[in-house]
């Protein structure tokens, strides 16, 4: 025997208040049915909003990744070329007494003149000495010491416009008159 039949024998309920109270258990437990079934979409709409959410972050994490690389190219190309700029400075043999015209090619095309000392034409004909330009804007050419100049072409080859390969010292080099 049920404690509804025990209630209902020992009349402290009617049969109306047990049908309302069988009524109101079978609601409840249909609600927290419903409840469970929304709760469990909630959840999911939650999880996606969450998966959606860290997603978004990672693809943010890689944008600024990759800007950060970008910037960082940039600094370095920027730093390379104000070394560049200082190394030719500071490390050009020029001489205000040279006499003698040096003719060399520049980008194969054009041919371009610099005032040298016959000792600095002999350094540049044996590859020892290069020519070099500060900018493409202006018609000034360095003579530059081979360490100076292959430094410089490691850091940006722009920079340097001939640099003959190396003879010997002890081979003789023809003059070009």
């Amino acid at each position: 025997m049920s404690l509804r039949d025990q209630f209902l024998k020992a009349g402290l309920v009617s049969k109306k208040q047990a049908k309302q109270a069988e009524t109101q258990a079978k609601q409840k437990e249909h609600q927290a049915k419903k409840n469970k079934i929304v709760a469990e979409e909630v959840a999911a709409e939650r999880a996606e909003e969450l998966l959606e959410i860290e997603k978004s972050k990672l693809e943010k994490q890689q944008r600024d990744f990759e800007l950060n690389m970008q910037r960082e190219q940039q600094r370095l190309q920027r730093e390379n070329f104000l070394r560049c700029l200082q190394l030719m400075k500071s490390n050009a043999v020029n001489e205000s007494r040279a006499g003698e015209t040096y003719y060399f090619l520049e980008q194969e095309r054009f041919v371009r003149k610099v005032l040298v000392t016959p000792w600095q034409r002999e350094m540049l004909a044996r590859g020892k000495m290069a020519i070099g330009r500060l900018s493409e804007q202006v018609d000034e050419f360095l003579i530059l010491p081979y360490n100076t100049a292959r430094t410089v072409m490691d850091l940006h080859s722009g920079f340097i416009i001939t640099l003959h390969s190396e003879v010997s010292d002890d081979r003789e080099v023809q003059s070009g008159e």
